[in-house]
């Protein structure tokens, strides 16, 4: 794909992204909707198609558009007739937002093509800039969720006797509001716009992780390494939001990368990393692999930030590649024992932290172990989120 740049943005958004989507999808979805996980010939399929695709991205200028098209929307398509059977047969209406997510994901994908095969570069990275909103819609809705059920419940595993978590539910929906602002106005190509809307998630985004006890997960660091990614996603919007509104301040490609490398590969790999971090007695504890991935994973964070302000810039970038590389690697490792032996399912999704701060009841203690496939469909729904 000429430029190379086209390659890696295509890679990013639609390869490396939605694979972790569909992750995320795949493992949360069974406690949604109380049933076992998908599983057999649909997941090898699904697989071969994400496969499939990323070769025939490899040789974009040599395959036509009618063939290289549909074998790159397969795998969104795909996960979205699945997601939609099974949650259409649980009757788990709720959750149908992350289908018309999936479908515009590969609308957007279809789009890029075409502007990509007719040399349209300026207009692939305007459409990047829309789809890189609609990541933190994601990450805001997802995240602002799931962190704070995590530490809240990780708070009564150890019997935290500091401040409550506070979950600032109202200040979430503000900031998921201002992102929707932002995603229209980037779409209008409303500059200020878009930079007010961004400024005002930023702050809220940050004002709700605020309460979140953040200081106290230093001791857990699969835990932390939530908070940290996290925190990437303020960061992020309000270096667009001011690029936006001072382009000579910084460049504004490379602020980018405060939330693609930051905040959507920090959480992408601190939450699939879960996977690798089980325990003989159950509980999740991050193996120093996945330590070190994180931390390599933050430095190739702030390398590429740092890059342009440099006066070899091109080492720096180098730099950040090979720490990016590296961390993936190591989470490679992590992963080995689920990617050669019985897989053993994270929980990524289930019932809402308490929002008391009284003692903890008998589920909330209880270390989430694999469930046995028979009794998998009694208990899946009925599993508090996951203390780490």
């Amino acid at each position: 794909m000429s430029p190379p740049v086209l390659w890696h943005i295509h890679e990013l958004f639609f390869g490396f992204a939605p694979a972790a989507v569909g992750g995320y999808l795949l493992t949360a979805m069974p406690n949604w909707i109380g049933k076992d996980p998908e599983q057999g010939r649909a997941l090898k399929f699904l697989l071969g198609t994400w496969i499939a695709a990323r070769l025939g991205m490899a040789m974009f200028d040599n395959v036509p558009l009618p063939i290289l098209l549909p074998l790159n929307v397969a795998y969104l398509l795909l996960l979205t007739g699945l997601m939609s059977r099974r949650l259409l047969a649980a009757k788990a209406y709720a959750k149908l937002g992350f289908v018309v997510g999936l479908l515009a994901l590969a609308g957007f994908q279809s789009r890029f093509f075409l502007l990509a095969k007719s040399g349209d570069v300026a207009g692939c990275i305007a459409l990047t800039r829309t789809l890189l909103l609609g990541f933190a819609v994601l990450l805001t809705f997802v995240g602002a969720r799931m962190i704070p059920a995590f530490t809240q419940s990780w708070h009564h595993v150890i019997a935290w006797k500091g401040p409550a978590v506070q979950l600032r539910p109202h200040t979430r929906q503000c900031a998921l509001l201002a992102l929707v602002v932002g995603l229209v106005a980037t779409s209008l190509n409303q500059t200020w716009l878009t930079s007010a809307a961004l400024l005002v998630a930023s702050f809220c985004t940050l004002f709700a992780a605020l309460g979140w006890r953040s200081i106290s997960t230093r001791r857990n660091p699969l835990l932390a390494g939530l908070h940290v990614a996290y925190l990437w996603l303020p960061l992020g919007l309000a270096a667009l939001a001011l690029t936006g509104l001072f382009p000579a301040l910084y460049p504004a490609g490379a602020a980018k990368h405060t939330l693609t490398i930051g905040a959507i590969s920090g959480l992408i790999l601190t939450v699939a990393g879960r996977a690798g971090c089980h325990t003989p007695s159950g509980q999740l504890k991050a193996p120093k692999t996945l330590i070190f991935a994180m931390i390599c994973l933050w430095f190739a964070t702030a390398l590429r930030l740092i890059a342009p302000v440099t006066p070899n810039e091109a080492v720096w970038l180098n730099g950040a590649a090979l720490l990016w590389s590296v961390a993936w690697i190591a989470f490679l490792i992590t992963l080995r024992p689920s990617l050669i032996g019985p897989p053993v399912r994270p929980l990524l999704s289930g019932k809402k932290a308490p929002k008391s701060s009284g003692p903890p009841g008998p589920d909330e203690t209880k270390s989430c172990k694999a469930p046995n496939p028979q009794s998998r469909d009694k208990t899946a729904a009925a599993r508090p989120a996951h203390a780490d």
